[in-house]
């Protein structure tokens, strides 16, 4: 039976009183529970004595899964976010608020606060625009369908058995599939199904999974043709990379034109391209799904040339493709690793400053973070196509070699002086900035942004932003950096225009809680 607020608060105190280690002050209990999940997510003891010392929390599941249960029938939260504070002598103090306020996964990490759940930064590739320029279709539907053949006798003879295969589907039922789509069905593909729909989950495909088309039809609707989106907590930078080759693939995580038909049953799929990008071909084959969140890979020109990989057949109309060029690299060096194929690069702990010049190399680089190490000079970024950039600024250094880049998202600053954040005006596509680390004097400027949707400062800077009456207008979140308390989120939730009047709040003490 679920407990009273009063009840599950009193039993969380006593609880971390009798855990307590010696010398401590107060412990703090930040984190977020739902009908699915419960989790704490940041704080614990404090022990003046020893400052930066670890002491395991107390992890009240079934409490704090009772005071979500008690929110969601009260106040109709689907989700609370709660702090918990708790004393030596058994006060306590709670709050609670539903979960447009997240706390972050670190005791520094604040709070990411929701003012626009229905706001989604929009991808790259997901609008609608002209048709590809490059070669039609390439898949033969009398080859697929021998290839498939092929693929099965390979399988008949591995396992000793041939597989039960499906009946196949009929014409009206891939015609009622085209008119669901809003799109034909690549021939080879087409054909297959009129083989059998599917394999009956033999993998019998090379060791593949091959879909159903119904089944095909519902992971397209549910899952592989939406864009997946995890929020501004995880997604205030998301950069979705360009396939290999360029420009054969929307940059998208998830897009209506793309279904699946073949999977490992591990959350991937491969899948039909029926709306490629610009030098791409209709009906291609790319591979989508769980671990394709930051784009899709390049596989295959048609279905035709994939079951051909399983014969281990060339791919006479594959496009040139980087000669094993990584998309994404964690270096501690800007050195001979770098590639025309890299779109990311993570620089980690360098020597100070960071020579950026050597960048050069990578004229496709989309996002750059430099961890634990500065820069001097931005001039080298202004010619790359960089989307997410996390900079530590050195003495002297500044924004102005960004001025006007048409590209930049998402800017994360780090500068132990301030800065001038004019240049922040002239970039066109900003959507969201972390200063956070940043000792700016001229946050009006920010005011002045229409695109900001996300923003993230400081206590003391949300403060004097909103002192100027010069808080941005447009912004779908926020983060409250630093070890705030949910108090402290909760009013600038208010000034930022959420009603905030719900807020739980009851304050009493556990008499007996040692």
């Amino acid at each position: 039976m679920d407990l009273t607020v009063e009840q599950a608060a009193r039993q969380i105190t006593t609880e971390v009183v009798a855990q307590a280690p010696e010398g401590w002050t107060k412990c703090v209990l930040r984190g977020h529970a739902s009908r699915g999940s419960v989790s704490l997510s940041a704080g614990g003891y404090v022990v003046p004595s020893r400052p930066g010392s670890f002491f395991r929390t107390p992890f009240p599941h079934q409490d704090l899964a009772s005071l979500a249960s008690r929110f969601r029938d009260s106040h109709g939260w689907a989700g609370i976010a709660l702090e918990l504070t708790c004393r030596p002598s058994g006060a306590f103090e709670l709050v609670v608020f539903r979960n447009e306020l997240l706390p972050g996964g670190g005791p520094e990490d604040g709070w990411t606060l929701t003012l626009d759940s229905d706001f989604e930064p929009s991808e790259p590739g997901a609008a609608d625009g002209a048709e590809p320029s490059g070669p039609s279709q390439a898949g033969d539907p009398a080859e697929a369908v021998e290839r498939l053949r092929a693929v099965l006798r390979k399988h008949a003879e591995r396992s000793g058995a041939a597989p039960e295969m499906p009946a196949p589907v009929t014409e009206e039922q891939l015609a009622a599939a085209e008119r669901h789509l809003g799109r034909p069905l690549p021939a080879d593909l087409r054909a297959l199904y009129l083989e059998a729909d599917g394999d009956d989950a033999s993998e019998a495909l090379a060791g593949y999974g091959w879909l159903p088309l119904d089944a095909a039809v519902a992971q397209r609707d549910d899952y592989i043709g939406v864009p997946t989106w995890f929020g501004w907590e995880l997604g205030w930078n998301q950069v979705i990379f360009d396939a290999d080759p360029p420009n054969t693939v929307r940059r998208c995580s998830g897009h209506p034109g793309w279904l699946p038909f073949a999977t490992c049953f591990d959350g991937n799929y491969f899948a039909v391209d029926l709306a490629p990008a610009a030098d791409g071909r209709p009906g291609q084959v790319i591979e989508v799904g769980r671990d394709f969140n930051d784009g899709p890979r390049y596989v295959a020109s048609s279905v035709t040339a994939w079951l051909g990989q399983a014969l281990d057949l060339r791919d006479p109309h594959a496009p040139q493709q980087s000669a094993d060029d990584p998309r994404q690299l964690v270096v501690s060096a800007l050195d001979e690793r770098l590639a025309p194929g890299v779109q990311a690069i993570h620089l980690n702990d360098a020597p100070s400053p960071v020579d950026l010049v050597p960048l050069s190399a990578t004229p496709n680089l989309r996002r750059l973070h430099l961890n634990r190490c500065a820069t001097t000079d931005l001039s080298p970024l202004a010619a790359l196509p960089i989307e997410d950039l996390a900079i530590d600024l050195a003495l002297g250094a500044d924004l102005i070699p960004l001025a006007g880049h048409p590209h930049l998202a998402a800017l994360a600053v780090g500068s132990e002086t301030p800065i001038d954040l004019a240049p922040l005006r002239t970039l066109p596509a900003l959507r969201s900035l972390d200063l956070s680390r940043c000792p700016t004097t001229d946050l009006v400027v920010l005011a002045d942004l229409p695109g900001l949707r996300y923003l993230a400062l400081s206590a003391t800077q949300w403060a004097a932003l909103s002192a100027a009456g010069r808080l941005p207008a447009d912004l779908a979140a926020a983060r409250l950096a630093g070890a705030p308390s949910l108090t402290t989120a909760l009013d600038l939730l208010a000034a930022l225009g959420v009603d905030t009047s719900t807020a739980y709040r009851l304050s009493d003490t556990v008499v007996d809680a040692s």
